[in-house]
C-alpha cells in the first residue's frame, strides 16, 4: 500500500477536498489516513451532546451496525469516560483495560468481537460552544497487531485537519461557494429543533454576541415560525431547507440594507468597476437613471465618491 507522510496528508486534505464529492469526502479522507496509519477498518461519526445518538454515520470496512452497538453498550464501555476526559487525544484500548480483562470482557464479546474487531485507536472532540461531537475511530482486525506509541500521536495531530477539511468542505456544498462571498463563513446546519449538525466559528461569535445566554449550544429561537428571509434583533439571516435539515445564515444589518433592490445592483455593478454607460447596458436603463440611483444611494449613505462606496462595501461584507 502506498505511504503517506502526515505532511502530505495534511496538504492532499486542503488541496484536494474541493474536488470530492461531498458523499464521498469521507470514504476519501479516510482511505487517505490509511496510507498513514495502518487500519483495517474505521468509523466517522459526528452527533450531538444533548441527543447522544449519531446525526451522521460513516464506516469502512467494518459492519455500520458498529454505531447502534456502541450506544448500546456506552456504559459498559471503558474508552468512552477516558475519551470524555482527553478530549482531542487518540485513546488506545490497550491503555485502558488490560488484554486479559478486555477479551473476556461483555463488551468484548457482543459489541466488538462479531465484527472481527479486536484493536481500538479512538479520539473524540466536542465543541462546547456548539455541542457538536465527532468520534473518529481506528480497528484492526489482528490482536497481534497493536497500535503503537507513534500512531497514536499521529492521530492526534491528524485529527483537527480532518475535521477542519470536512467543515470546510460541507459549507462549500452548501453555499455554492464563492470566494467573493462571505456568508459561507457565518452559516448552521441545524434539524427542525435548531439542534446544530454542523456549525462556523464566526457564525457562533455572531449568535453569542447577540444572544449572549451561557452554553447555548443551539439556535437560540424558532426560525421555522420566520420566512426564509428574515430581520431578528439586529440581524439578517437566510434559511434555505436541506434535505431534512436547514442551513441558516447570519450577518449584521448595516448601511447598505437601506438601500432598494435596484439601488443594491447598481452598487454591485459600480463596485466590479462598470461605468454608467456599462452599468446601465447590464440593467438595461438609461445612464442618467443610473446616475440618479447613484446619487440617491450616496445621499443615503452620507459618501460623495466611488471610492468611499467600495470602501463600505468591502468592510461591509467582512463585518
Amino acid at each position: 500500500m502506498k505511504h503517506l507522510s502526515a505532511e502530505h496528508f495534511i496538504s492532499q486534505l486542503y488541496k484536494e477536498a474541493p474536488n470530492i464529492a461531498l458523499d464521498q469526502f469521507s470514504s476519501w479522507a479516510l482511505e487517505q489516513l490509511r496510507q498513514v496509519i495502518h487500519f483495517d477498518g474505521a468509523i466517522w461519526g459526528t452527533g450531538h451532546i444533548s441527543t447522544k445518538t449519531f446525526h451522521t454515520q460513516y464506516s469502512l470496512d467494518v459492519s455500520g451496525e458498529i454505531f447502534e452497538q456502541l450506544l448500546k453498550y456506552l456504559d459498559i464501555n471503558p474508552i468512552f469516560s477516558e475519551l470524555t476526559e482527553n478530549q482531542g487525544q487518540a485513546v488506545n484500548m490497550s491503555d485502558v483495560i488490560e488484554d486479559s480483562d478486555f477479551y473476556q470482557s461483555e463488551l468484548y464479546l457482543k459489541c466488538f468481537n462479531p465484527y472481527g474487531i479486536e484493536r481500538i485507536l479512538s479520539s473524540i472532540h466536542s465543541d462546547e460552544r456548539s455541542g457538536i461531537f465527532t468520534l473518529l475511530t481506528l480497528y484492526r482486525f489482528n490482536r497481534e497487531d497493536c497500535f503503537s506509541e507513534q500512531e497514536q500521536q499521529l492521530q492526534n495531530r491528524l485529527l483537527y485537519h480532518l475535521l477542519s477539511s470536512a467543515s470546510h468542505r460541507l459549507f462549500m456544498e452548501l453555499t455554492d461557494y464563492n470566494p467573493q462571498r462571505q456568508l459561507e463563513n457565518r452559516s448552521a446546519l441545524c434539524d427542525a429543533k435548531g439542534i446544530y449538525h454542523s456549525v462556523t466559528q464566526k457564525f457562533l461569535d455572531i449568535i453569542e454576541q447577540y444572544f449572549p445566554a451561557p452554553k447555548l449550544q443551539k439556535f437560540p429561537f424558532d426560525f421555522l415560525s420566520h420566512s426564509t428571509s428574515f430581520s431578528y434583533n439586529n440581524l439578517l439571516f437566510e434559511v434555505l431547507p436541506y434535505g431534512e435539515l436547514y442551513k441558516i445564515s447570519v450577518r449584521v444589518k448595516n448601511q447598505l440594507d437601506q438601500l432598494t433592490n435596484r439601488e443594491k445592483q447598481v452598487v454591485d455593478k459600480i463596485c466590479q468597476g462598470g461605468t454608467f454607460k456599462q452599468v446601465a447596458r447590464q440593467l438595461e436603463l438609461s445612464p442618467s437613471t443610473v446616475s440618479n440611483h447613484l446619487y440617491r444611494i450616496y445621499l443615503k449613505l452620507g459618501i460623495n465618491t466611488r471610492s468611499e462606496l467600495i470602501t463600505l462595501v468591502n468592510t461591509s461584507q467582512n463585518k
